[in-house]
């Protein structure tokens, strides 16, 4: 089964969705550039955990999940931690299961949203970090995923997709969630995480 589920993941970048409309979220390519766009902007300031750059971020893949009708895993789509001093939240949704035996087992999907803001030395007068690869394409990735498997509506096993924060400073993002997981009993059939998955136009 997972392996089933990894070539489903492989076949879904490898192929274009059928268009439904004529607007974004029915082209998949246009999609994912105008995600990573965002992501990556300057207008984020390099997404550093604490500020107000990872604020939009997480306020934006907010907005996605909820357009695409995947619902919070948690109260809200926000789930926060503490980092030293810093507030920091994990942005988590999910879809449920169709199958009655298997909906209490769950898939994770995860990327981390965040990435290290500014640069002590500036490189070529520029001192924002924009982390397109790493790590805005992880998670575009995550976000096209949970919006294809939410239209074919087809998952038997619930599914969790979560944009961890804080993962540059020492994964705390994704122990956080981990733990809290493990303290609901929530029943992890395997987890798949994008880290960097960009590659350079040849």
């Amino acid at each position: 089964m997972r392996l089933i589920f990894l070539l489903f993941l492989f076949l879904f970048f490898s192929c274009k969705s059928a268009k439904v409309e004529e607007n974004v979220l029915a082209k998949p390519d246009i999609r994912a550039t105008t995600y990573l766009t965002f992501l990556a902007s300057d207008d984020l300031n390099g997404r550093d955990t604490g500020t107000p750059g990872i604020e939009k971020a997480a306020s934006y893949i907010e907005q996605v999940f909820s357009s695409s009708d995947i619902k919070p895993f948690f109260d809200s789509y926000r789930d926060p931690f503490k980092v030293k001093d810093l507030e920091a939240f994990n942005v988590v949704g999910y879809i449920e299961g169709n199958d009655p035996d298997l909906k209490d087992e769950y898939i994770l999907v995860g990327a981390h949203y965040d990435h290290i803001g500014q640069r002590a030395k500036p490189v070529n007068k520029d001192s924002i970090a924009n982390g397109a690869n790493d790590n805005a394409a992880g998670t575009v990735a995550v976000l096209m995923i949970a919006e294809e498997l939410k239209r074919l509506n087809t998952n038997k096993r619930s599914i969790i997709f979560a944009l961890f924060s804080a993962e540059e400073m020492g994964l705390q993002g994704s122990k956080h969630l981990s733990q809290r997981l493990s303290t609901l009993g929530i029943d992890l059939y395997t987890v798949v995480n994008f880290e960097m998955i960009g590659v350079p136009l040849i």
